[in-house]
């Protein structure tokens, strides 16, 4: 059997602690350091059990070991040895007070002194981290039941927001403070800590899940004063992360961010808005609603609640036709858990007729596409009344087949019986422009405006093919009329803005870029973080291809404002946004500014890189750098550096020989494929292809060795495709994209690439090759 266990250096174990200190996330073989650093560092204090230093580092290594076993005794002893040592005396009465809290009996008054004046002594000593100050308050909240003082020093926690601790709670300093505020009743407060608190989340969260709670706190502090249409927005945002979204700690026990949405609905008269909430979360999880039945059911049959419920499910079942049967054996269960059997049996009865249909999905599932059809025929026999929806059901099916006819021939038998149903025109239509038959499927969208004129998505279609046809006019005609009807600015006038752009009509595209910017910030799923730097840098490059050169100064000046602004809300991308005012000093002429700028950040990423010389990445962006202030000379050694790092890590990965039956086989091929793609990359940048060539032949046969036996090898032949052409070999880059089009006759980026490649045209290809992705420079 191998043995498994790494032997750290200090030097290793000092990088640990820091990087837990930081809360970055370790290595798979890191994460469970602890035992053998532990043993390494109590073999190098045999001879010397005095060293301070290791003590301290074995302190801290026990402390994090603790922290997740919940045994402190160890680190307990370590820390009084050093105290009598004294030696980093805050820290040590900072680390002795935080093992005895978490070890300790509440209920013991001498230990609750101990800790309190524990952390006195350490506050005394350094008043600025803030973990001291965060660990005081919480004792005072939870164990002497100060409250007054439990906020005072959690405020102070969150002011400092500092810390040199292992196992630190930075990310949760406001949420705290926010639920604190909330039971003592002070939800204004509550309101301000929970809204800092989600801001920083974006910074320091690591579980994506847990942000719903911070919104569900949010929603209670603002239902608490009073700030209804605040809390409803909090309350949905939490149940748009998480349906299931619960609060179960010391303040709140399994509180559901649904019961709490529905309940304000109730409460403020919005019974449909209610009843819409618990359609939508059915949509996301099918056992929703049964989260807000109470604890005490004996008098909730025939309740509001209880036929809100069943009205829910009832929708889904009606408009929802693949969820229909999962749904119907739910509210099936649901009426045999308050007795109602026949309401239940009636329920199975109609589960039989989905039981066709489900063999009909079925059969289109192994692609006998024939016998979902006649199946579907079949139940039109059986269900004459209900054949409109098994129309749509065999064009679906034909469409399935990329038997095209045969669906348009079904969709207009649809028509046939309802043609007041836009959706059957814009079925077609979507049809005819699969089959590029672009006259054909604007005639089709045309005819669903005439039912619909009100609907912007049709015009947006008509657009979008008149763009795809370069015929801009037309284009902007069908935008502006689609922007008409939304009545506001949204994303569409982005895509005027590019038609206007490509016509040279530059102030009509300025103007829509205007608009665009007016899009509200909270519009998540418009803007993503940096949409607005973007549209305020192409006004200014499109005055600069009028010579407008004071408008064009004005909007890149406006743009580094937007750029510092993005600095404080988002701290971890502070060095990204540095570099974007650079290289705006550079458009605007200001060369004195921009190499400041530049040279600031070399240094930055000079310490960095000094923390982390493995990492190949930071090299990249430093020689870029480098290349930005004209030193060449700085940029070759830095992407030398770089290719060091890469074969390093090659020659590791193949002296390993990984096998295939690993569990961790994926992770390390997917790293030793990054590797080699930027071997590559590096290669390019100082004037080396050649050495490239051989790089890309082995990674086009980890492709072919890894490739799956099914559709999902789509990625691995469209990671291949663009390799061949790094090699210059297009006829196989042809080959293999025609190859993909057998697997899927609609994939219109295969269609587009072998458009490129016979008309001579450049293809973009990827710089980073793993497995299941590839990576693009922007």
């Amino acid at each position: 059997m191998l043995d498994n266990k790494k032997n750290y250096t200090i030097e290793e174990i000092k990088e640990l602690i820091n990087k837990k200190i930081n809360n970055e996330k370790l290595e798979d073989d890191d994460v469970l350091y602890n035992k053998e650093a532990q043993e390494i560092l109590k073999k190098h204090l045999k001879n010397d059990p005095n060293n301070k230093e290791l003590l301290f580092l074995l302190a801290l290594v026990q402390y994090d070991d603790s922290y997740i076993d919940d045994e402190y005794k160890k680190v307990i002893a370590t820390l009084k040895k050093l105290l009598n040592l004294n030696y980093k005396k805050d820290k040590v009465l900072y680390y002795l007070a935080a093992s005895y809290y978490y070890d300790s009996d509440y209920d013991n008054k001498k230990i609750q002194k101990k800790i309190i004046e524990l952390l006195e002594n350490a506050i005394e000593l350094n008043n600025k981290d803030s973990e001291y100050w965060y660990l005081l308050g919480k004792v005072h909240f939870f164990v002497i039941k100060d409250y007054d003082k439990a906020i005072e020093f959690h405020k102070k926690a969150a002011e400092i927001n500092y810390t040199e601790t292992i196992c630190n709670n930075k990310e949760y300093y406001y949420y705290t403070l926010g639920k604190i505020n909330l039971y003592l009743g002070k939800s204004q407060e509550a309101i301000e800590n929970f809204k800092k608190a989600i801001k920083d989340s974006i910074d320091y969260f690591n579980d994506f899940y847990e942000v719903s709670n911070y919104w569900h706190y949010l929603g209670l502090s603002y239902e608490k004063n009073g700030q209804y249409d605040e809390a409803l927005k909090s309350y949905t945002m939490a149940l748009n992360i998480n349906v299931r979204s619960k609060l179960d700690d010391n303040f709140y026990n399994c509180l559901k961010a649904l019961k709490s949405l529905y309940d304000l609905y109730k409460k403020l008269g919005k019974n449909d808005d209610a009843l819409y909430a618990l359609k939508e979360s059915i949509e996301k999880d099918m056992s929703a609603p049964f989260m807000i039945i109470p604890n005490d059911d004996k008098d909730f049959k025939g309740s509001e609640t209880y036929n809100d419920i069943i009205e829910a499910y009832n929708y889904i079942i009606w408009d929802y036709r693949k969820s229909a049967a999962a749904c119907r054996e739910m509210l099936a269960d649901f009426y045999k858990r308050y007795g109602e059997y026949d309401k239940a049996i009636e329920l199975y009865n109609q589960i039989s007729i989905e039981n066709y249909k489900n063999i009909a999905e079925t059969y289109i599932e192994a692609k006998n596409y024939k016998n979902a059809i006649d199946t579907y025929k079949m139940i039109i026999k059986m269900h004459p009344d209900n054949e409109l929806n098994y129309y749509i059901d065999i064009a679906n099916t034909f469409e399935n087949a990329e038997n095209y006819n045969g669906a348009i021939d079904y969709y207009n038998k649809a028509i046939e019986i309802d043609s007041g149903n836009s959706d059957y025109y814009v079925n077609n239509a979507e049809i005819y422009k699969k089959l590029e038959n672009y006259e054909e499927a604007i005639n089709y969208y045309n005819k669903a405006i005439e039912i619909d004129s009100g609907n912007s998505d049709y015009y947006v279609n008509n657009a979008e093919i008149y763009e795809k046809l370069e015929n801009y006019e037309e284009a902007i005609n069908y935008y502006n009329k689609a922007i008409e009807i939304l009545n506001k600015p949204c994303k569409y006038h982005e895509k005027l803005a590019e038609c206007y752009e490509k016509l040279g009509k530059y102030n009509n595209a300025i103007e829509a870029y205007k608009e665009y910017f007016k899009i509200a910030d909270d519009e998540l799923f418009i803007y993503i973080r940096g949409s607005k730097l973007d549209t305020l840098k192409n006004i200014a490059y499109l005055y600069n291809k009028l010579n407008d050169i004071e408008n064009r100064n004005l909007y890149y000046e406006k743009a580094i404002k937007k750029c510092r602004e993005l600095i404080k809300e988002y701290r971890k991308n502070k060095k990204e946004y540095l570099k974007e005012i650079a290289d705006i000093y550079i458009k605007i002429g200001n060369k004195e500014k921009a190499f400041e700028i530049y040279n600031d950040l070399i240094k930055k990423y000079n310490k960095e890189i000094s923390r982390n010389k493995n990492d190949y990445e930071l090299l990249e962006i430093q020689a870029d750098l480098y290349l930005k202030i004209d030193d060449k000379e700085s940029a070759l050694e830095t992407y030398n550096k770089a290719i060091e790092v890469c074969l390093k890590n090659i020659k590791s990965f193949e002296n390993k020989k990984i096998l295939i039956s690993d569990n961790d086989y994926k992770n390390k091929r997917d790293s030793y494929m990054e590797s080699l793609s930027y071997l590559a990359f590096f290669y390019q940048k100082i004037s080396k292809p050649d050495k490239s060539i051989h790089i890309y032949e082995e990674l086009i046969k980890i492709y072919k060795e890894n490739m799956p036996d099914k559709e999902d090898n789509i990625i691995y032949l469209e990671s291949i495709a663009e390799l061949y052409i790094k090699l210059n070999q297009k006829d196989n880059a042809l080959k293999t994209y025609k190859r993909i089009l057998e697997i899927d006759k609609d994939n219109n980026e295969a269609k587009e690439n072998i458009k490129d490649i016979e008309s001579g045209k450049e293809v973009e290809t990827a710089y980073i090759f793993e497995l299941w992705n590839r990576k693009y420079k922007q």
